[in-house]
């Protein structure tokens, strides 16, 4: 299985609250809320969740944008030069 042979280390939910900088609590909470990109093993409420670094660092790229206009710089009150 190439998923074994490429063995990655999976993270735990306080090492992605380290990595965003928010607390554990939240973390749990978007996972609740399928927010945020997790990996479960097994049934229920005893299960196991962990976080492929990598694709957690894909989902901060695509929660990221750039602003494309004054507009969405300063709102509806542009500062006057």
């Amino acid at each position: 299985m190439k998923l074994i042979q490429n063995h990655k280390r999976l993270l735990n939910a306080g090492e992605v609250a380290e990595m965003l900088g928010t607390k554990q609590s939240t973390i749990k909470k978007w996972v609740f809320e399928r927010k945020i990109p997790f990996v479960k093993f097994g049934p229920g409420k005893k299960s196991l969740v962990k976080f492929d670094p990598e694709r957690i660092n894909k989902w901060i790229e695509e929660q990221s944008h750039e602003p494309q206009s004054d507009y969405e710089l300063y709102g509806k009150f542009m500062p006057k030069l």
